[in-house]
């Protein structure tokens, strides 16, 4: 397996746009090609290897070292792995549609937005807009998984439309704001509004939890697909395990009524 590293030379001034380091844009060059390559660097450009120190050889995997001012990492990747040792910027992972994405560290805002799929992880904690929608899009995660072992901001999974979202820890206010379908599991304790105009979709919650008053209590039942939604979540790499040991039994409460949803929460008890 060829891995190029990049090592940055100091910590960055600015705002980097990291989308053009990708596996798949980088196999065909040489060391000194990928030096050269521009990055944006705020309203500027910047040569890769004004930035980092670059070894190894190119292939299907690129290590990064993080920082919370590399944006767009893994931004429309579609293959390979990228591995982040440290923290990411804004979008990372956003409009991705296949290949691992691996951030050590926490991520900012809309990391996984509008994702299609591929598998991004993120093992601290990440901003708002985790796995939703970009401005001007009407859609936000279409496929694909995002691992969160640590909480995530307000309006995760926001129209979301297929997919699944793990959270280990807190999520913020309106979770799944207008979700049409896909499932976000919560280890922690939700914010305010978790489904407000969720039309379809499941959220798993490990808890008792007090729904808006647009979802109709369907009473505590036994479902046993949860178990087998559990099994299938052993098999993944990245599963916070504040997500795992679902049970059969849960409490389901199906809505958002005021938007004709006939989405479901279910609170794993």
């Amino acid at each position: 397996m060829n891995v190029l590293s990049f090592r940055l030379k100091g910590p960055p001034t600015g705002r980097i746009d990291a989308s053009p380091l990708q596996p798949h844009r980088l196999a065909e060059l040489d060391l000194s090609e990928i030096a050269a390559l521009p990055l944006r660097f705020g309203r500027g450009q910047v040569a890769v290897g004004d930035l980092f120190d670059l070894s190894g050889s190119p292939g299907d995997t690129v290590e990064l070292e993080g920082d919370e001012r590399l944006d767009f990492i893994g931004a429309g990747l579609t293959g390979g792995t990228i591995r982040v040792a440290g923290p990411a910027g804004h979008r990372a992972g956003t409009g991705m549609s296949g290949g691992f994405l691996v951030v050590e560290g926490s991520a900012g805002l809309a990391a996984g937005a509008s994702m299609r799929g591929g598998v991004l992880t993120i093992g601290g904690d990440a901003d708002n807009e985790l796995g939703g929608a970009l401005p001007g899009e009407r859609a936000g995660m279409t496929g694909g998984r995002i691992m969160v072992r640590g909480r995530c901001g307000d309006r995760v999974g926001e129209r979301m439309r297929r997919g699944l979202i793990a959270v280990g820890g807190d999520t913020g206010a309106y979770a799944a704001l207008h979700m049409n379908a896909g499932s976000l599991l919560i280890g922690g304790k939700p914010g305010a509004a978790a489904g407000h105009g969720m039309r379809n979709g499941t959220i798993l919650f490990r808890g008792e939890i007090d729904p808006l008053p647009g979802f109709a209590d369907c009473g505590l039942n036994q479902l046993p697909f949860l178990s087998l939604l559990d099994n299938h979540l052993s098999e993944l790499d990245g599963v916070p395990p504040s997500c795992r040991g679902l049970a059969g039994r849960a409490r389901r409460w199906l809505g958002d009524r005021g938007f004709g949803g006939r989405g479901e929460l279910l609170a794993c008890v």
